[in-house]
């Protein structure tokens, strides 16, 4: 760990002045930066929160970057052309700093009691406040750690750098308190230490393994949204395992976790995790099935022809589809997916084989099959041969693609890139009266 704590700071908050930490703006992208120069001199307090620092006290590369202020929503939308206010539940800004990415700006928010918010729970997400108290709200020490735009000093209101520099993940208040308030926060916490190497507290840990059973109060979609990026963090295998040890796998995923699955299951994630180190992207639909194929691999066993396998899955498991809300088009590709495994378990021979296996490279769903494949062998360490065979055949496939067809011009016109005038259109007519 790249800070030291001042010898005389016996009391919150501890300051630890810019010579002190590794941290400098040279770590920060030049939009986030600009963002943080205009609400200083629009007079406004700017501090970077969260992951990003934490990241970078841990000498790794932030994701994204996340900054308070005292200024409200509408003040921040005035000094920004390219601003968007969302969110009920809170209120934030999305300033762009490309034509496809932001900055979440959130104000200050203040500890307030949802029960005496004046228009409930909703107003008291909304209620401003200072940095102190917003520096409370936040789910662990080690993410409410403030990086001052102004002075480049770090801010800790909560004990975050010692628990950075012990490995330890720890709730700021009561850990039973806060995971009832919210428990997607224990799920959280399970992704954190495996993605951060770090323990939970023994106050963290008992709570979770309390509490486990709450997490069925969880609202579906964000708990959709959690299990995507436990499955794209790089340590899904550590998270899982965090998960079953915190008791919550057989109250959130108990349909997936029933019988011998353990073994193979980490041993899928390992290997997916594998790739995500590289930074290679996998499509959502190959990550489900990632997770879920044991399930499907219990019930159809080897060799099930494609069509019998894709009407059983749809048959059998679309309820359990339903209870993760996975859309529609994602669960019709990951059924996909996994009723064209058995086509890669033999190499095609023969006319019959040849013509079997144009048609099935040629398919839209077979780079995602095929991706999945890949991880399953790395996984079981089986089917070397028939790996290396339909990885030529999938290379060959991409290079034999034909190109694409050129978009029409902007402005209007017909696929041959013509202008949509009139001359155009008569032309049209005329071709198609010689054609009758």
């Amino acid at each position: 760990m790249k800070f030291r704590l001042l010898p005389f700071a016996k009391k919150y908050p501890i300051l630890v002045p810019r010579d002190r930490h590794a941290m400098n703006r040279g770590h920060v992208e030049r939009g986030v930066i600009d963002i943080l120069n205009r609400l200083l001199h629009g007079g406004y307090q700017a501090h970077l929160v969260g992951g990003c620092v934490r990241d970078i006290l841990l000498d790794k590369k932030p994701k994204d970057f996340d900054i308070v202020t005292d200024a409200r929503p509408q003040q921040i939308k005035r000094l920004f052309r390219r601003c968007f206010l969302i969110g009920r539940r809170f209120r934030l800004a999305h300033v762009y700093i490309s034509h496809d990415r932001f900055v979440e700006v959130a104000t200050f928010r203040a500890a307030v009691d949802p029960e005496h918010a004046p228009e409930g729970r909703f107003a008291a997400n909304n209620v401003y406040g200072t940095i102190e108290e917003d520096a409370l709200r936040r789910d662990f020490t080690v993410n409410a750690l403030y990086y001052n735009g102004a002075d480049s000093s770090i801010l800790d209101y909560t004990g975050g750098l010692k628990d950075l520099k012990d490995g330890v993940l720890r709730s700021i208040g009561d850990p039973a308190a806060r995971f009832a308030e919210d428990p997607v926060r224990m799920i959280r916490a399970a992704r954190f230490c495996a993605q951060l190497g770090f323990r939970p507290s023994r106050k963290d840990l008992k709570a979770a393994q309390a509490c486990a059973s709450l997490i069925t109060n969880a609202n579906e979609h964000r708990m959709l949204e959690e299990l995507y990026k436990i499955l794209r963090c790089g340590a899904s295998a550590g998270t899982f395992e965090n998960l079953e040890r915190f008791g919550i796998l057989r109250h959130w995923l108990s349909d997936l976790v029933s019988g011998d699955w353990r073994n193979d299951l980490l041993r899928r994630l390992a290997a997916l995790d594998a790739r995500r180190g590289k930074g290679v992207e996998v499509p959502a639909a190959v990550l489900l099935t990632v997770l879920m194929y044991d399930v499907f691999n219990r019930e159809l066993g080897e060799g099930c022809a494609y069509q019998d396998a894709f009407t059983a899955l749809h048959q059998r498991f679309t309820g359990i589809a339903s209870g993760l809300r996975i859309p529609r088009r994602e669960w019709d590709a990951v059924c996909n997916i996994v009723a064209r495994q058995s086509s890669f378990a033999k190499i095609p021979e023969g006319k019959r084989g040849k013509a079997f296996e144009k048609r099935f490279i040629r398919n839209a769903h077979f780079k995602n099959s095929f991706i999945f494949f890949e991880i399953l062998s790395e996984a079981s360490g089986t089917r070397a041969a028939e790996l290396a065979y339909w990885r030529r055949r999938a290379v060959d496939a991409e290079d034999a693609a034909p190109p694409p067809r050129p978009a029409p011009r902007s402005g209007g016109g017909d696929d041959r890139g013509e202008p949509a005038t009139a001359d155009a259109t008569a032309k049209r007519s005329r071709r198609r009266r010689r054609r009758r």
